[in-house]
């Protein structure tokens, strides 16, 4: 549901949004700090950001009227400078292809009210940066999801709303009971306040509850990307198969359009795109047989065999004038005790915040992945990867948090669970694709991972720690196990914490 504003407050506001009642809108005349900030709202606060940044204005926390003016005044000709600014990036972007010139332009986006389907489109773009409404900290509205238009217009409109309002009020019925369980059997810190203890109380309830929310469930997002990102995509989302995120592409092209309007003018539906997702799909429902499933949650797919002497050969030939095959070569016939030498030398002298050197980027491990829709949420920001996420459906079950069993809430959920599969079933006798939205985080799906050796280090000491959601702690300490097996000379310089912790951090 879009913002309304009085319209005193709405004038307030309008310097610095693009508009004040829309729920997709870009943000103009404002320093990049106030920027960062309005965005890390949206990982704690249940207000829209324009309600935030009125807030701040009202409260005079942010002294923009001066810069306001500063910016109308210092160039008399201001509207001149626009123009001359349009003209030059028509000739370099567009009548040159100069597109390395829309990566100095900056757009900030705040998308509100859209689905946690819709989000994960939108968060696939590799090179954005975004925030999003936290599920740990945030408890979401129970009203709040998204009504497709084309269920809506089949005969099983009234299931799906009936079932999202279900699993939304079952999320918000059980919120106090599991706060207060948790509560009784979490020990409090010494010297920690009454409020810290019920942040966190109520942060690991969040956890266990998300389980809860179906995939239709509307969320915010911060979203910051250069004219070259943003216009890709653009055009990946009016090329997509859901309404929702065409809709919401082509909000984006409106709003963006008055911060950058030459960089992104062109960005438009993709035939490619398109039809080809189209005709793929189709083709593999013809010649792939559906076959057992019997794979792990983590299986480590495709792993180069001579890992550990490509990994010291790449580390030694940027210290040498040497060409590769040459050091390939040698490499091969040093001793075992002066290969761990090597890597030793090269990783061991890390700080607790250093990424390891650049060395590990040559090495690629493929992880075909099994996880819920929460922690995919969660483990898909991992962008420094190539990830190839299958649609989501009901077809491998759902995950079930052992403090639902434990709490003696047990039977809801269940209930809930068997009756989102059984709509979602009916829903895709007609509407496949819109099906999904009906849906529960639980319920889980198939994702490829290719990662390269320094980005598994990164992912597996983060989403390992102790203050990380169970979920996808476990999907990165497999990682790590299943690493080990096959490499455990690599694996041993990954930090990574293995244990089982029954509640989270406080």
């Amino acid at each position: 549901m879009a913002d309304r504003f009085a319209p005193a407050d709405a004038a307030v506001l309008a310097p610095y949004v693009t508009n004040v009642a829309r729920p997709i809108f870009a943000l103009k005349n404002l320093p990049e700090e106030v920027v960062a900030v309005l965005f890390a709202y949206y990982s704690r606060s249940r207000d829209s950001l324009r309600a935030n940044l009125l807030r701040l204005l009202k409260e005079q926390d942010l002294d923009l009227d001066r810069r306001l003016a500063v910016t109308a005044t210092a160039d008399p000709d201001l509207a001149g400078a626009r123009r001359k600014a349009r003209e030059f990036h028509e000739k370099w972007v567009v009548g040159y292809g100069h597109a390395s010139v829309a990566e100095h332009a900056v757009a900030h986006l705040a998308l509100e009210d859209v689905s946690i389907v819709a989000s994960k489109v939108i968060e696939d773009a590799r090179l954005a940066s975004y925030t999003e409404k936290s599920t740990r900290y945030v408890v979401f509205d129970r009203e709040r999801f998204y009504r497709d238009p084309r269920v809506l217009a089949s005969p099983h409109a009234a299931l799906y709303e009936a079932t999202c309002r279900q699993l939304l009020e079952t999320y918000t019925s059980l919120m106090d009971p599991v706060t207060a369980s948790i509560r009784a059997e979490t020990p409090r810190r010494d010297g920690q306040t009454d409020r810290a203890f019920d942040v966190a109380c109520r942060a690991k309830a969040c956890d266990v509850l998300r389980y809860l929310l179906p995939a239709a469930t509307l969320t915010n997002i911060g979203l910051t990307a250069n004219g070259r990102t943003l216009e890709q995509l653009i055009s990946k989302l009016l090329s997509h198969p859901l309404a929702e995120v065409q809709a919401i592409g082509a909000a984006m092209k409106v709003e963006a359009q008055e911060i950058i309007p030459t960089l992104i003018k062109f960005a438009d539906r993709n035939a490619y795109r398109q039809e080809t997702g189209e005709a793929m799909a189709k083709l593999a429902g013809a010649v792939l047989v559906k076959a057992a499933d019997a794979s792990p949650e983590v299986a480590l797919v495709h792993a180069p065999p001579d890992a550990e002497e490509r990994l010291i050969a790449a580390i030694l030939y940027g210290y040498t004038d040497q060409p590769l095959r040459e050091v390939e070569s040698q490499v091969g016939k040093l001793s075992q005790e002066k290969k761990v030498r090597i890597l030793d030398e090269y990783l061991t002298r890390r700080g607790p915040h250093d990424a390891p050197l650049r060395a590990l980027e040559h090495l690629n491990f493929t992880f075909d992945v099994l996880v819920d829709f929460g922690a995919f949420r969660d483990i898909q920001r991992h962008r420094m990867a190539t990830q190839t996420p299958q649609e989501t459906t009901a077809v491998h079950g759902y995950s079930t948090p052992p403090e639902i069993e434990e709490y003696g809430h047990g039977p809801v959920f269940h209930q809930c669970m068997a009756q989102a599969r059984a709509v979602y079933d009916a829903i895709a006798t007609d509407c496949p694709g819109e099906a999904q939205y009906v849906l529960p985080l639980a319920f889980r799906k198939r994702v490829l991972f290719t990662w390269n050796l320094r980005e598994i280090h990164h992912f597996v000491q983060l989403r390992s720690g102790r203050q990380g959601h169970p979920s996808y702690r476990s999907i990165a300490q497999q990682v790590y196990t299943v690493l080990t097996r096959a490499h455990p000379l690599l694996a041993q310089y990954i930090r990574v914490d293995l244990e089982e912790y029954r509640l989270a951090r406080q």
